[in-house]
């Protein structure tokens, strides 16, 4: 497969994870309906490029915790920030992380993804 397989592979994975979890649970969880405004998504972009700055430049793992942070932020913009709230929110991300981990080809994908993300936004 070509890395254009496994970027939508990647993107696949997110969307099965996110739908799992959009299911409501004791009563109907609270979603917004349409779509962030420009304001709201550049000011999630910013606050995600902050915590990944943030991270140890020399730190080994920060390409996966770039990732992590990437994913934490993608799946509260798609479920509510009342997930911060839920105490399974981490395991939901691990176990998201993991399955992505477990793909070779998803995890390279994952791995060009996080290359990006700690870049600044361009590839090396």
């Amino acid at each position: 497969m070509t890395s254009i397989d496994a970027s939508q592979r990647l993107a696949l994975l997110l969307r099965t994870q996110i739908s799992a979890f959009q299911a409501p649970a004791r009563g109907e969880r609270k979603r917004a309906g349409a779509a962030p405004a420009q304001g709201q998504s550049a000011d999630l972009a910013g606050v995600i490029a902050q915590r990944i700055q943030a991270l140890a430049k020399d730190d080994p793992q920060r390409k996966r915790k770039a990732l992590r942070i990437y994913l934490e932020s993608l799946l509260l913009e798609q479920l509510g920030s009342e997930l911060l709230r839920d105490s399974s929110f981490a395991e939901m991300v691990d176990a998201v992380q993991c399955q992505m981990e477990a793909d070779r080809e998803i995890a390279a994908a994952a791995d060009a993804l996080s290359e990006i993300l700690v870049s600044g936004g361009t590839p090396r």
